[in-house]
């Protein structure tokens, strides 16, 4: 199970297998071949060989997450509470929706990042516990996901672009299955009373004590 953190924890971990991989692949074939997330911000101007302080770099593989859906196969799993008496809730999971874009300024480079990253992905790509935990406390040794290419027509890819900022990029539909969230936490209430003390005066004494 995952907190909230989870959905930048797993672009964070897929940014950085893949420029864990890349060091020893492209260095000697881009020039300062890098991976980077891409925000809508970022993808309102093309790439520039001059990127400022904090933009995506030039030669760069970019991961765009431009969808979060429910996982219809998830709606029935229930987490059980913590709390005695207490009727388990229901999990959140969820799937997130990636684009792999070669972040570049000519067709060799975008050809050569597009093909590497799909290479390194494969048909399927796990990630688990030793790639997230630092990322998300809460995720647990068992928890796993997968990133496998997504089926997606053109005429769908285009129209999710004409959705966006910018012009069309090069890119590649990725899917995310499955993020189990952790249910909201439950509001534990004070402790039943028990007991009722009623203070006791004899005859002629007072609260105040005369």
């Amino acid at each position: 199970m995952a907190s909230y953190k989870a959905v930048q924890g797993v672009l964070y971990a897929l940014r950085d297998f893949l420029k864990e991989r890349m060091k020893n692949d492209l260095d000697t074939v881009l020039t300062s071949p890098d991976v980077s997330i891409l925000g809508t911000v970022e993808l309102r101007k093309p790439p520039t060989e001059s990127s400022g302080e904090g933009s995506p770099k030039i030669n760069s593989i970019g991961i765009y997450l431009h969808r979060v859906s429910v996982d219809p196969f998830g709606r029935n799993r229930y987490v059980q509470s913590r709390l005695p008496n207490s009727a388990p809730q229901p999990e959140l999971a969820v799937n997130l929706h990636l684009f792999l874009l070669a972040w570049t300024t000519n067709g060799e480079s975008e050809a050569v990042l597009t093909t590497w990253a799909m290479q390194q992905i494969g048909s399927a790509l796990e990630l688990g516990y030793s790639h997230l935990h630092s990322y998300d406390k809460s995720w647990a040794r068992e928890d796993v996901i997968q990133i496998q290419p997504e089926e997606m027509s053109t005429e769908d890819l285009l129209r999710i672009w004409d959705s966006l900022p910018g012009n069309y990029i090069l890119s590649v539909p990725y899917i995310v299955k499955t993020l189990r969230l952790l249910p909201v936490p439950e509001v534990t209430e004070n402790k039943p009373v028990t007991s009722l003390v009623t203070p006791y005066f004899g005859v002629g004494e007072s609260a105040h004590g005369n």
